[in-house]
């Protein structure tokens, strides 16, 4: 099926609210630890693009692959018990922003980190908070990076039914950028992984699927289980983006080992799977 490039055209006609999801396997080598030339390469990227944008959040995995690799620990992500992860959190987060903040101060703009919880957007009190600052960052054009806090949030870790298109826990970093994506009434959530995008099953093998307007449960029946490096895989992400899109925010989900992945995005190229909002959405 080709995909019509219609609304993503359109969303590069002007500036636009943009979250951008970076998965752990964007981000790592082959032995699953934290890679810093993939990191500069995707911060490169962003700020090459960021005149493109009114707005920009990023998501971000790969704290616990970069305490995996600052402990010299040989193992992936998923395989460890729950409380290695949350050392290995710990110990990477600081490392990992402080890339993030290394590269991007290269070109001379500045980054702040955000750890949430469920509990800070479920409460209304912490989740006026969050929104506050998040507002504020944006309007003196810092670039809000956040990550689930992986060092004390249990349920982020612990693996949840991935086939309940309502559910709003987060479960993973791809749920959590849609959740944003839709309370920030983004245009646009893009979801980096290192696969180009959702491939259907057919009778000579699978297929790439260019178009979606929503997501159902048959659709997530053939996404597949959670990936080794990180926790989401496609499963989680069609999931994310059917929360996206009944906000009426356009996903799409595309390759970010690709080069110039997210320079292609916001060209129009087609790129990816794109997942159609089934709903208008909601101006601010």
């Amino acid at each position: 099926m080709r995909v019509s490039l219609v609304a993503i055209s359109q969303l590069t006609h002007e500036k636009q609210s943009v979250v951008i999801k970076i998965g752990t396997s964007v981000l790592t080598n082959s032995r699953g630890w934290i890679s810093p030339s993939r990191v500069r390469e995707i911060v490169w990227q962003v700020s090459e693009n960021r005149s493109k944008m009114k707005s920009l959040i990023i998501v971000t995995s790969g704290a616990i692959a970069t305490g995996l690799s600052r402990l010299g620990i040989n193992a992936t992500p998923g395989s460890l018990k729950l409380t290695m992860k949350q050392v290995c959190a710990a110990v990477g987060q600081p490392s990992l922003m402080a890339l993030y903040t290394k590269y991007f101060n290269k070109y001379g703009i500045n980054v702040a980190q955000i750890l949430l919880t469920e509990e800070d957007l479920a409460n209304q009190y912490r989740y006026k908070n969050f929104w506050r600052t998040l507002s504020a960052l944006i309007e003196r054009g810092v670039i809000p990076i956040i990550n689930e806090n992986d060092a004390i949030s249990v349920k982020e870790l612990i693996p949840i039914n991935p086939y309940v298109p309502d559910s709003v826990r987060f479960g993973d970093n791809d749920r959590l950028s849609a959740i944003i994506a839709s309370k920030v009434r983004a245009d646009l959530l893009i979801m980096l992984t290192d696969v180009d995008g959702f491939m259907m099953p057919t009778k000579n093998g699978v297929k790439l699927v260019r178009e979606l307007r929503g997501v159902d449960k048959k659709i997530l029946s053939y996404a597949g289980s959670s990936g080794s490096l990180g926790r989401g895989g496609m499963l989680s992400k069609l999931q994310a983006a059917a929360i996206a899109s009944r906000a009426g925010v356009t996903t799409i989900i595309a390759n970010g080992l690709k080069k110039g992945v997210i320079t292609k995005i916001l060209n129009g190229e087609s790129i990816g799977t794109v997942v159609k909002p089934v709903r208008k959405r909601f101006k601010s």
